[in-house]
């Protein structure tokens, strides 16, 4: 045979080996996994949809759409979060107090919720109480500013002027930011 024809024949071998090769390459099955994901993410987007209507043209669409997320599933952790800080928002803490212990209950180191939270009780007059969450939250995140900080205030509020100063020479410790180091610096001079 001579080189020429042997060329052709080659060729076809080589396309027969891919083919073969392409058909027992293994293939991922469709999986009951899909539809979860695709839900999943249906249920990302409109979240992100209901909180930018909250935020911008329509608020009561995107708190009903929240409510509707909630209703389906009253685990959903960022629903429940963001309801929470609507409530803040139009100064329903009655409303905003459920939703954050509810977080927390579903993820206890959701670092927000707790902040939030003690935040609603630092305005609502309850300081030892939001001591405790900002405490807790400084404990989930030791270096968080804002932890650090309103733990140091809500002491301070307290009078408890050691542990304000704890927790402001901690900040220190974490921070660059020089307006912050300035600021705590001066409250440490006061406290001292």
């Amino acid at each position: 045979m001579s080189k020429l024809n042997q060329k052709p024949i080659l060729f076809v071998g080589i396309g027969l080996v891919l083919v073969v090769l392409f058909l027992l390459i293994p293939r991922k099955p469709w999986s009951s996994d899909e539809p979860v994901k695709q839900e999943a993410s249906a249920e990302e987007s409109k979240l992100q949809q209901a909180i930018e209507l909250v935020n911008g043209s329509n608020p009561m669409q995107g708190i009903m759409m929240l409510r509707e997320i909630v209703a389906k599933d009253s685990n959903n952790v960022e629903a429940q979060y963001w309801l929470g800080v609507f409530a803040v928002q139009s100064g329903q803490y009655e409303k905003a107090i459920p939703r954050f212990k509810k977080v927390i209950g579903l993820d206890p180191n959701y670092l927000s919720a707790y902040m939030d939270l003690g935040a609603v009780y630092k305005e609502m007059g309850q300081v030892e109480a939001a001591l405790a969450l900002f405490e807790q939250a400084a404990a989930i995140d030791s270096t968080n500013n804002y932890a650090l900080f309103f733990s140091g205030q809500a002491a301070e509020m307290m009078n408890d002027e050691k542990k304000a100063v704890r927790y402001y020479e901690q900040l220190l410790r974490h921070t660059e930011d020089t307006a912050i180091v300035k600021r705590v610096k001066a409250i440490i001079l006061k406290l001292s």
